[in-house]
């Protein structure tokens, strides 16, 4: 499954948002670990890579931020 098919998990009623959001998270994980953006840049990288538009990957970033500690 290719990464704009993946998106529409997140739409999925039967609860599969979260594990669209746990693919992203472990996306920034090692985009963090690559270093090759400050991850307060990091929507554009979750736009194209999963196919979202620039809102839904600035909340995608806050998911990540708000339980990057709890990892």
């Amino acid at each position: 499954m290719d990464a704009r098919a993946d998106r529409h998990l997140a739409l999925d009623p039967a609860g599969k948002a979260a594990d669209f959001e746990d693919k992203v998270c472990k996306y920034l994980d090692e985009l963090r670990e690559s270093g090759v953006t400050n991850m307060f840049g990091a929507a554009p990288y979750i736009a194209e890579e999963f196919g979202v538009d620039r809102e839904e990957a600035k909340r995608l970033l806050v998911v990540w931020m708000k339980g990057f500690g709890k990892r």
